[in-house]
């Protein structure tokens, strides 16, 4: 788009530019975080850096000798492949490449995952959606919480996820479809669609579809969009604002920017009910372009009042949603559940760590040093076609600067915030993404203007092809489009049990399964109903004797109901008496546990212990499958944590329905029976002693 700009405005994009490729090379292909960290931050950096560097002595090799050999044949047939995919109509391109995307992000969807939560964020908001489904933003919780209650679910008193109501809302409606695992497949469509659109707008058809093309190729993006997580509805409503936003900048009349103006709003603020901060963040960067833009066109600001109302329709539900669930319109889950220091700043976090601006640099790095390897699973770092974009372009544009923008504002934004998160790559970026992908495609166009050397000029022309060819064709080690989606095929295969199906199989009716969940999970369970936090929790399994928390938590269940700071000071005053423990070596994750060396388990210990080695399973996966009836946990199957002579407990609750256990099959291939009845006698025959608890 042609635009008039001043030599010194025009000075000013372009110092924003190559400020952002200083800053891209110093800190993400410059390893600070593991400067910082001693290598502990990025682990694999130093086996990445000489895959790349083999990898760019390669293509540079392949490259150069390919134009050496064929330069002004493979000038010419890249002229001609980029006329053809010029040739096809825009809006059938648009389809296509969004049904590509659609078709791929689903196949991995069952390949990856198995249709089905993976991870426990999917599953806690999978378990809301069922509540949502029954007509209620919240439920009451089970008088025994201990059976039902997992790390990012809140159940005191009232029962919901710690997510936005928006999250779990998309979710319901793919259950009510019975497809829950094709709702963010067919989100990255729209995404697809959209990102076209946009790019289409602000820059020109050919870039967009080298783009877009390029967008479909990540393998971020395809795993990501293949699971059930929240950042990929973020995703598509950000890039629907970004068409909008381009469609709005571009309007002959105000009255034919409203429409645009509008949709700006409302996928803004249905952003917001998914993923806020990610939301705030976006909504500031196109809210900063759009003051620019009215200070030059004054006579759409009053479309800007279109925009914001209708942006609070979505965030008034938001808000209700928290007054119903929090009890308040402005606190979120989060901090109803992990407290005030979940929130974005330089503070105490609730995983115990210190987060000051250090911390955060730290986390900025390591965000953009994994996003070298795995947004594309290239030959050569991510980030060396960013910068070499950044730099080459001569004459910066207002959408340079604006995604210059996006891509700081979520670097910076999730530096400032405490968490490490870490899903398919660095997830706090994938809204983001979007930004990335536009400067990698324009690099070729971008360096090619500055060679004066013909084969020079028709070497840059394979690089993106083989780098894209060596992802997809040619993994080579830990490396590659393949490896990473075998990898996660192969991860977890616990939590991609298809539940429904067994229960199915099995025919069950007005049934309660018990699921043996580790000993590890079993006292998270526990502790958390004293009112310990999530990360507390984690951390005091983790560092106490798993037989003396065991044993303290018996006795404190024996005791009158006191605070609940009151029960945890006697528990960890117990624990603490017992001395130091040490993790038991060898245990998977999920079940480690640590013993003070030389200390005698007790018979009830030693009965804990021993239920591991007999199969166990997450209770989420199992969480997430519950039905909700009329406010309350119900259906033809309600599944709850197997914890030995405490199952009595349930007996007022459940004792009319028929008792199972669970039994862990030895792979997603095991299709024999996994519900085992309990002994005929009566349910309260569950196996195992231990102290009887006082029930208040």
């Amino acid at each position: 788009m042609n635009e008039p700009q001043t030599e010194k405005t025009q000075a000013a994009r372009t110092a924003v530019l190559r400020v952002s490729a200083a800053l891209l090379l110093a800190i993400g292909i410059v390893p600070v975080a593991n400067l910082m960290s001693g290598g502990a931050e990025v682990p694999w950096w130093d086996g990445a850096v000489l895959q790349w560097t083999a990898g760019t002595v390669l293509v540079a090799a392949v490259c150069t000798a390919v134009a050496r050999m064929f330069g002004d044949r493979l000038e010419r047939a890249a002229g001609r492949a980029v006329a053809r995919l010029e040739a096809v109509p825009s809006w059938r391109f648009a389809l296509g490449v969004s049904l590509l995307a659609v078709a791929a992000a689903a196949v991995l969807s069952r390949y990856c995952f198995a249709g089905q939560p993976f991870t426990t964020d999917e599953m806690a908001q999978q378990w809301h959606a069922r509540m949502l489904l029954d007509g209620h933003v919240a439920i009451a919780a089970e008088r025994f919480r201990e059976f039902f209650n997992t790390a990012p679910v809140y159940d005191a008193g009232r029962w919901f996820s710690q997510y936005p109501i928006g999250g779990p809302a998309l979710i319901a409606l793919g259950l009510e479809a019975g497809a829950a695992w094709l709702v963010n497949p067919l989100l990255l469509g729209v995404t697809v669609w959209a990102f076209y659109r946009f790019i289409a707008r602000a820059y020109d058809d050919r870039t967009a579809r080298l783009s877009s093309l390029l967008l479909v190729a990540s393998p971020m993006v395809l795993i990501m969009s293949a699971s059930q997580m929240s950042h990929v509805p973020a995703l598509a409503a950000a890039t629907v604002a970004l068409a909008a936003l381009a469609a709005w900048d571009t309007a002959p009349t105000p009255a034919r920017a409203v429409p645009s103006a509008a949709l700006i709003g409302g996928a803004l603020g249905v952003m917001a009910t998914v993923r806020p901060y990610d939301a705030a963040l976006t909504a500031a960067v196109i809210g900063a372009f759009q003051l620019m833009t009215v200070a030059r066109r004054r006579e759409l600001a009053r479309t800007v009042a279109w925009q914001i109302a209708v942006g609070c329709i979505p965030v008034a539900l938001l808000l209700w949603a928290n007054a119903r669930t929090t009890g308040h319109p402005l606190e979120f889950a989060y901090t109803l559940l992990d407290g005030a220091g979940h929130g974005v700043g330089f503070h105490m976090a609730p995983d115990g760590r210190m987060h000051t601006p250090l911390r955060g640099l730290l986390l900025a790095s390591g965000y953009l040093m994994r996003l070298d390897r795995y947004l594309y699973e290239w030959p050569l770092p991510a980030l060396v076609f960013v910068i070499a974009t950044l730099v080459a372009v001569r004459r910066a544009s207002r959408w340079d600067v604006l995604l210059v923008g996006l891509m700081w504002a979520f670097v910076a934004g999730y530096g400032a915030y405490w968490f490490d998160g870490f899903f398919a790559g660095p997830r706090f970026l994938f809204t983001a993404v979007p930004a990335f992908v536009l400067f990698t495609a324009r690099a070729p166009i971008a360096v090619r203007a500055r060679l004066s050397r013909a084969r020079a000029r028709q070497a840059v022309l394979g690089v993106v092809p083989l780098c894209v060819a060596f992802a997809w064709l040619m993994p080579v080690g830990t490396q590659g489009a393949l490896v990473r989606i075998r990898s996660y095929h192969a991860q977890r295969t616990k939590e991609k049990t298809d539940i429904d199906a067994q229960v199915a199989r099995a025919g069950l009716q007005h049934a309660l399964v018990f699921v043996n969940e580790s000993w590890r999970g079993r006292l998270l369970a526990r502790l958390r109903v004293l009112g310990v936090d999530q990360f507390a929790a984690d951390r005091d399994v983790s560092r106490y004797d798993a037989c003396a928390l065991e044993t303290a938590l018996d006795a404190e269940d024996t005791l009158p109901a006191v605070n609940s700071e009151r029960r945890v000071e006697r528990v960890l005053a117990a624990v603490r008496a017992a001395g130091r423990a040490e993790p038991v070596q060898g245990l998977p994750a999920d079940q480690s546990v640590s013993i003070v060396p030389g200390s005698r388990p007790t018979a009830t210990c030693l009965r804990e212990s021993q239920a591991d080695f007999t199969g166990t399973m997450p209770y989420p996966v199992f969480l997430a499958k519950q039905r909700v009836v009329h406010g309350r946990v119900g259906g033809d199957v309600v599944f709850v944590r197997d914890f030995g002579a405490r199952d009595s407990l349930l007996r007022s609750r459940f004792a009319a329905r028929k008792w199972y256990r669970y039994r862990t099959p030895s792979s997603l291939r095991d299709t024999a029976a996994v519900f085992v009845p309990f002994d005929s006698t009566s349910p309260a025959s569950a196996s195992g002693t231990g102290a009887t608890p006082v029930v208040h």
